[in-house]
């Protein structure tokens, strides 16, 4: 029952843009040591990331820099099994954050607790971590890093307890939960069809044009991701062509905008990313000047 939980929040939709980290160390299944440090991300704040997690760039002026923490850090992690909760999101935070150091990545084990609890609790509704916080009675303050990684470790804990089994890996054995090594090589993502409605997207006729070129979607390429609660995408993206831009279907190094419905908003914030998501921040990542924008926000200026 030995491992170290971690989880990050970041202040943008870089991975390389961690501003807060909170680590827990458990031995014998039991919490035996909690850290958690400010970073400052040497890169601009997204609105939606602080509204989640209300950190701001006036709060981590003072912080180290990632670079500056890993010696601290690497300890925690190198030669270790590691927890998180939607685990992909943690380490490619961890693993992005370690080459943009130029550092030697750390070698590990993870398994993420979203994968453990859907094994060991399959009739829940949800497996996010408030959800499963909430069944087993864990008081935790959301998208606080150091409460975050607590929950995951107690989560982890409690699984272990109901399946009388004293390391994750013989719980992985006996229940079939994946464990990772960082060595792991990463597949390359199959090919994703188009859904009708997008590729409906390129042929929506505005009803009225607004002349405005000022507007922020006059002559824009925009393409939606997730359900929206306010309208079809089709809708919106008549609204968004009444404001003069054109709507597509796919990412591509053209598009200007990329709206993300509310619910997938909140996914994207814990790192669970659909593939239109991926692909606008490695565009983003290498410069292409292309803005994420939620549902509300989009809702704000179409009817601006």
């Amino acid at each position: 029952m030995d491992f170290v939980a971690i989880d990050f929040e970041t202040a943008n939709s870089l991975r390389t843009s961690a501003c807060s980290v909170g680590i827990v160390v458990v031995r014998n299944g039991e919490i035996i040591e909690e850290v958690q440090t400010l970073i400052n991300p040497l890169s601009e704040f997204n609105y939606y990331n602080t509204k989640i997690h209300g950190i701001t760039d006036y709060m981590v002026q003072d912080a180290p820099t990632f670079q500056e923490f890993w010696p601290q850090l690497k300890p925690y992690i190198d030669q270790q099994t590691i927890i998180a909760h939607n685990a992909s999101f943690d380490i490619g935070v961890l693993k992005e954050s370690v080459n943009r150091c130029y550092e030697e990545q750390p070698q590990f084990q993870y398994a993420c607790s979203y994968r453990i609890a859907k094994k060991i609790w399959p009739d829940l509704y949800n497996h996010k971590l408030s959800t499963i916080a909430n069944y087993l009675s864990i008081q935790f303050k959301h998208h606080d890093a150091l409460e975050d990684a607590r929950a995951a470790a107690l989560i982890t804990i409690e699984a272990m307890k109901k399946t009388r089994t004293s390391s994750l890996k013989e719980m992985s054995l006996l229940h079939k939960i994946k464990v990772n090594s960082s060595l792991d090589t990463k597949k390359a993502p199959s090919r994703v069809k188009k859904s009708k409605e997008d590729m409906a997207l390129p042929f929506i006729v505005p009803d009225n044009i607004e002349k405005n070129t000022r507007h922020p979607f006059y002559g824009a390429n925009i393409v939606f991701t997730g359900k929206m609660d306010s309208m079809t995408r089709s809708n919106a993206a008549k609204y968004a062509a009444d404001r003069g831009a054109t709507c597509k279907g796919a990412v591509d190094i053209d598009t200007n905008f990329l709206v993300v419905g509310d619910q997938a908003l909140m996914k994207y914030v814990e790192g669970v990313k659909s593939s239109k998501m991926q692909k606008a921040e490695d565009l983003i990542q290498k410069g292409i000047p292309l803005e994420i924008v939620g549902e509300q926000d989009f809702l704000r200026l179409v009817k601006h």
